[in-house]
């Protein structure tokens, strides 16, 4: 019994419709303008509209603009963030060799790492709430300038982003730009430093 209740079931669940499909013309419910017990049916047409599409960039040329020209900023101060960075760390004694007052504790990496802690003690826990996380920046060069290049990148990225859809070849030129740019920073801080280390 339980096997034919079960197959009638099935054939139902295969054959049957739950729900009739109707047209805009069909269904006198998707009409504008019809009556159903002496009320108004209305259809909202800003509902039924196709979405608008993307529009790509009119302009075919790859050009120099606004936007390039703030990113591009950004993300040279991302690259001399960066370039600065490994000179304090591979090269100290050419920045010592220019900057012969600077404070070691501060710029030195090998001590800088302290200052995040108690005494520079790390058993001693972090020098104030957040020392050691999210303010770290605050604690030495090498995290400030970590700090620099990462916000620079991320805002250079957010701008980026509203600036609407373009064509594959722009794209490979704002890669090109943009690494000419990273590059362009982190070579205007790190060779000099390198060259008076030697």
């Amino acid at each position: 019994m339980k096997c034919i209740a079960f197959a009638i079931l099935l054939f139902a669940s295969i054959f049957a419709s739950a729900q009739q499909n109707f047209t805009a013309i069909e269904s006198p419910l998707l009409i504008p303008g019809y009556s159903i017990n002496n009320q108004l049916v209305t259809v909202d047409e800003k509902k039924h509209k196709k979405k608008k599409e993307i529009k790509l960039y009119t302009d075919t040329k790859w050009r120099m603009n606004q936007n390039k020209f703030i990113t591009g900023a950004l993300v040279f101060i991302a690259g001399s963030a960066k370039g600065f960075n490994e000179g304090l760390q591979f090269n100290y004694f050419g920045f010592e060799s220019i900057f012969p007052k600077a404070n070691d504790q501060w710029f030195y990496p090998g001590m800088s790492f302290k200052n995040k802690y108690k005494e520079g003690n790390p058993e001693k826990g972090p020098k104030f709430p957040l020392s050691t996380s999210i303010l770290v920046m605050f604690t030495d060069q090498y995290h400030l300038n970590n700090f620099i290049q990462r916000s620079a990148l991320t805002a250079a990225l957010v701008i980026k982003i509203g600036n609407g859809k373009k064509p594959l070849k722009h794209y490979l030129f704002d890669a090109l730009y943009y690494t000419a740019c990273y590059q362009a920073g982190f070579h205007s801080i790190y060779y000099p430093i390198k060259a008076r280390s030697k």
